[in-house]
């Protein structure tokens, strides 16, 4: 089924359509603890070509919330901090939010997940390195 879901993100399609899609797949990673890891990578592969704003926050905040309960909470990282690199800055904001809750919960990241988000202080939109300094104290 995710594998099928999955298919069809790569499909053309509107927001209405997609939506409907990483909906479907958000359900099923909440509901069958089984399909977490593989519908959390198939979201960070659509995140990568996502051109929905909504969307790819949307997804973004479901990796902060997911992500950090996984086996492996680092293999979402490189997908996460791709965002804050490529992206416009409402999906930056939302990346640095994410990354910032990663590091809070998996003692672990903590250090490099610092790093990374340190380098988000000098962008040049204030909406992005503002959502540091909150986010800061907690790591």
């Amino acid at each position: 089924m995710l594998n099928f879901l999955s298919n069809s993100l790569r499909e053309e399609g509107g927001f209405e359509y997609k939506k409907a899609i990483v909906d479907s797949i958000v359900t099923l990673v909440s509901e069958i603890p089984d399909a977490k890891e593989i519908g959390l990578l198939h979201l960070c592969e659509f995140i990568e070509d996502c051109e929905f704003t909504y969307l790819s926050s949307q997804i973004l905040h479901f990796l902060g919330n997911e992500g950090p309960r996984t086996s492996d909470p680092s293999r979402y990282i490189r997908y996460i901090y791709n965002r804050v690199i490529l992206e416009n800055a409402t999906v930056r904001a939302s990346a640095v939010s994410t990354l910032a809750k990663f590091g809070a919960l998996v003692d672990t990241l903590k250090p490099q997940i610092f790093v990374l988000l340190q380098r988000c202080l000098f962008d040049t939109e204030d909406e992005v390195s503002l959502e540091f300094y909150p986010l800061h104290s907690k790591l």
